[in-house]
């Protein structure tokens, strides 16, 4: 468990760190340090359009120590104070010393362990769902109940609600303590519904800031069977007040802590796929120092899409992994960003080609799926998370090479459609909350795909997933 003296002198550097304000850490530090650093270690002009699963580990080696140099001299900035918080690089090697290696979570036939992975580890990654995408207060239980059916969704999230008994949540207010407390009690009374009461949680979501956590996190979160706090910051190298409220209220409740949220963003501060690999890591290496943190959470994704479907992302999320997963020992995800809707076979592809880029690479586990990009309420369904559950823990039997084989051929079905994703449809319309089971459409449409997976070398399991 983390130390909260250690987290109480980490606030305290945001108190004594050098002066910075966020327009000058984004327009000039980010970038400048970023530059410098690719050019030092002769990493510019990596990115390989052929390679959306990158096939050089000794080019990921060379990112991730480039990358520790570069969260050595940086830190991460605090918005709040507009100050940095410095670490040297032996606190930061400390840091990963001390990471876990593995987490033992849940109880009883739901108990699980996660562990860390490296590029191609034979052993599955875990799966959890779904991601906090709003859904109305009704839907909540019975959608919940229904992703779970899936005994290959092993840690219980989202989903998350706008209101509270019919109000809407204003965040920053005690709307969203209320919204925390009400989570906490769906999430559970969904669980003993599908028969899973031991199984672990994370996360108290329908709260952009502290309120919620503090909520209803200490709900889900107990000595017996504690849960992971979820600790989003503000993207590339930054953080804030809201964060350091979370942990240390997490550590008060001897939950477990998964800093990450810090995207970096191809097209955003840091540029190029590549600068993006080299903030990516050393975002991660600086959550792991700062905050230590029990998992890694942050990713990148494209701008130009709003998607880390794209295979500039998937490249760079690719080696970013695999620098961190072959140097440490910590427990990665990369979140993918899908952006088409339920009922549509774009949706499905484009959620393989990112968990197995991913899951080849060396992620511990990974949180979803993120359907139609979190954008439309009640547009999330249980079957897409039974489908990529299983996609999810198979990629672990493919190779670099095989996997790289098959997302260029997902990549050929999605990629021209990438910036107009369809819609699809409400989970009301596809999928029946009461039965839980999909549409005989969703159905349909899930089968095809999978089909096409196994086809192309993915070691799916039967009985088809649409099935359950």
């Amino acid at each position: 468990m983390a130390s909260l003296k250690r987290i109480v002198e980490m606030l305290h550097r945001t108190k004594e760190g050098p002066a910075c304000t966020e327009k000058e850490w984004e327009q000039k530090v980010i970038p400048e340090t970023n530059r410098k650093y690719l050019r030092k270690y002769e990493l510019e002009k990596k990115y390989n359009p052929q390679t959306p699963v990158n096939q050089d580990l000794k080019l990921a080696d060379r990112y991730y120590q480039a990358a520790l140099e570069m969260a050595a001299e940086m830190g991460l900035l605090c918005t709040n104070t507009e100050s940095i918080i410095k670490v040297s690089k032996e606190e930061i090697l400390q840091a990963m010393r001390d990471a876990p290696d593995h987490l033992v979570l849940g109880l009883y036939r739901d108990q699980i362990t996660m562990r860390a992975r490296r590029p191609e580890d034979p052993n599955p990654p875990v799966f959890t769902g779904p991601l906090c995408i709003q859904v109305s207060e009704d839907l909540f239980v019975p959608m919940a109940e229904g992703i779970l059916k899936s005994r290959k969704v092993r840690i219980q999230e989202g989903p998350a609600i706008d209101t509270v008994f019919g109000k809407p949540v204003y965040a920053g207010s005690p709307y969203e303590t209320a919204a925390g407390i009400l989570v906490a009690q769906l999430k559970k009374e969904a669980l003993w519904r599908a028969g899973r009461e031991g199984m672990p949680m994370m996360a108290i979501c329908s709260s952009t800031t502290e309120y919620g956590n503090l909520g209803g996190f200490h709900l889900i979160s107990s000595k017996e069977n504690p849960a992971i706090a979820i600790i989003l910051n503000p993207s590339e190298l930054k953080t804030n007040y809201s964060s350091f409220h979370k942990v240390i209220h997490a550590i008060g409740c001897g939950g477990y802590i998964d800093c990450g949220g810090a995207y970096a963003m191809i097209g955003g501060f840091s540029g190029s796929p590549e600068g993006c690999v080299l903030t990516n890591i050393a975002t991660d290496l600086l959550m792991f120092t700062i905050f230590q943190s029990d998992v890694a959470a942050s990713a990148i994704y494209d701008m130009r899409f709003d998607s880390s479907c794209g295979r500039h992302a998937l490249w760079a999320n690719s080696v970013a992994t695999q620098a961190e997963a072959r140097n440490t020992h910590m427990m990665l995800y990369k979140l993918i960003n899908q952006l088409a809707g339920p009922c549509t076979k774009e949706l499905l592809y484009t959620s393989a080609a990112g968990t197995i880029a991913t899951a080849v690479s060396g992620v511990a586990f990974q949180i979803g799926v993120r359907t139609a990009g979190g954008r439309l309420k009640n547009y999330l369904t249980p079957l897409e998370h039974w489908f990529i559950a299983e996609v999810f823990e198979s990629a672990a039997q493919l190779s670099l090479q095989k996997a790289n084989e098959l997302i260029l051929y997902l990549l050929s079905l999605y990629e021209p459609g990438l910036k107009e994703p369809p819609e699809g449809k409400p989970v009301t319309e596809c999928f029946d909350l009461k039965a839980l089971a999909p549409s005989k459409e969703w159905a349909e449409v899930a089968d095809k795909v999978a089909q096409d997976l196994r086809a192309h070398g993915l070691p799916m399991d039967d009985p088809i997933v649409s099935r359950k």
